[in-house]
């Protein structure tokens, strides 16, 4: 299987793409700085998801059809009410809600997707209007619950493939923080886990499998 994941230089996204080499698969990353690994399965763009131009760029370098596209690229701005600013919600929609749209547009355009793909998009129970009461980021739950709308969207459009949103845990990382409960490993392997068995589209699960409410 083909796999391409944005945002992979660092913890979940570099968690998946170590485990799915160990497994033999074949990986295409879109990051922004340096990957820290190297791997005869693995080949390596540079992607910022908040910038169209560059998403096409990216799509372009992708060689050989998709099986797999895991939007994982993303940003927390640390904002609360009322000091939410304009630069902040602007560039986490961008990179949160734009970037994943416009990356599977861009591959649909493109002729990359097989058919039955799966399209998973790392959101998060923050961005769960029904279970969010509260939130570190008001920007970054906005974008999240906006994302939600975009695997909808994408799943009534793309019936031939699988489009979904994936919480992927509160995870141990430099987003997730030092207090976070779950490894960067157990959340990469649920979510390939996941991946790898979907059998319905435009639904929200947890990286356990678990359905969340939008």
């Amino acid at each position: 299987m083909h796999w391409v994941i944005t945002g992979a230089n660092r913890g979940i996204g570099l968690a998946i793409v170590k485990q799915l080499l160990r497994e033999g698969e074949q990986v295409t990353v879109g990051i922004r700085s340096s990957m820290p690994i190297e791997h005869e399965n693995l080949k390596v763009f540079k992607l910022d998801t908040s910038n169209p131009v560059s998403i096409e760029e990216f799509v372009k370098n992708i060689d050989k059809p998709v099986d797999v596209l895991i939007n994982n690229a993303g940003i927390l701005i640390e904002e609360r009410f009322p000091e939410v600013t304009e630069e902040g919600m602007l560039l986490s929609f961008k990179v949160n809600t734009m970037g994943p749209y416009m990356t599977v547009q861009e591959m649909h355009k493109a002729g990359k997707l097989k058919d039955g793909a799966k399209i998973l998009n790392i959101s998060s129970i923050l961005g769960s209007i029904t279970n969010t009461g509260g939130t570190t980021s008001v920007p970054y739950s906005i974008s999240k619950a906006a994302l939600n709308m975009v695997t909808k969207l994408l799943a009534h459009r793309l019936k031939n493939m699988y489009v979904i949103s994936v919480h992927p845990g509160w995870v141990k990382t430099d987003m997730g923080g030092a207090n976070a409960p779950v490894l960067p490993e157990e959340s990469a392997e649920g979510i390939i886990k996941i991946a790898r068995t979907i059998d319905k589209t435009g639904i929200f699960l947890d990286y356990t499998g678990k359905l969340i409410e939008w």
